[in-house]
């Protein structure tokens, strides 16, 4: 695998958000033809580091390249956020997959050495452990990406073959099937949420769970602070005035703290 890091371009780690996708590979392209199966490999270069200027310019705002890696035709695979990173290519996939990008258009075949970087893409990440499905854009968006062509090759498995050369696929590899869904696939899965940033719209069931979780936490420490602070002054109340039921009051005040909570859980 001719793997370009991002050290060669220049760039220091990526500031995206950690994670650590498991299930796959995600095949992108790019809108409009490039015609560097023709040029020279120095085109794809400069290729890649203008996708990341766009991508964290004004028009997107993002915190780096949106995908992990890049195909050229020359076949070398360019290193975009990379390994353990959030994606911002293919929304409510962006933290359970992978990304790689096919460096060219609508109209353009890829190369075989193009095809072949992918495959060695997709093994390279089977061995550390992530699952070998291959999916298209639009598997996941209403999108056109990543075109007729490629996706026709996804589709038909031609990503999922070994790379030439190769008499088998990466040792400990483990092929999965669509419906293979374990407990964790489940917890990883990620729901489009009103709070979520442009570059991140979807959160993790588990995280949406977790911040509920702190959310409620908070509510409840404020509402045991308040109701301390009821009980101190009914107390006051009751000192000057022996007339006052400190236990009816309190339990008056209680009843209402907690139909307050109910419709906070309910709004939540």
């Amino acid at each position: 695998m001719q793997l370009v890091r991002r050290a060669a371009f220049g760039w220091g780690a990526s500031a995206a958000s950690y994670a650590h996708p498991t299930r796959g590979l995600v095949i992108h392209y790019d809108g409009s033809d490039q015609g560097l199966a023709r040029r020279e490999h120095a085109a794809c270069v400069d290729y890649w580091r203008r996708t990341r200027r766009f991508h964290m310019g004004a028009n997107r705002g993002w915190s780096d390249i949106g995908y992990s890696y890049g195909a050229c035709p020359h076949g070398y695979l360019f290193e975009g956020r990379g390994l353990d990173r959030m994606q911002a290519a293919q929304p409510t996939g962006n933290s359970t997959y992978y990304s790689v990008t096919l460096m060219c258009g609508p109209s353009e075949d890829p190369t075989p050495a193009q095809i072949d970087a992918v495959r060695e893409l997709r093994a390279w990440l089977m061995d550390k452990g992530v699952g070998g499905l291959v999916k298209g854009h639009r598997d996941f968006y209403s999108t056109s990406c990543p075109g007729d062509r490629l996706y026709r090759l996804v589709k038909n498995g031609t990503f999922t073959k070994p790379a030439s050369g190769d008499a088998k696929p990466a040792a400990g590899a483990k092929q999965q099937e669509d419906d293979d869904v374990s407990a964790k696939d489940v917890w990883g899965y990620e729901i489009p949420v009103e709070w979520g940033s442009k570059e991140n719209p979807s959160w993790q069931a588990k995280s949406i769970l977790v911040n509920a979780g702190q959310r409620l936490r908070n509510i409840e420490a404020k509402l045991d602070a308040q109701h301390a602070t009821i009980k101190a002054l009914a107390d006051a109340l009751a000192a000057r005035d022996g007339s006052v039921d400190v236990d009816a009051l309190m339990a008056r005040i209680r009843s209402e703290i907690e139909s307050v909570t109910v419709r906070l859980d309910v709004g939540e």
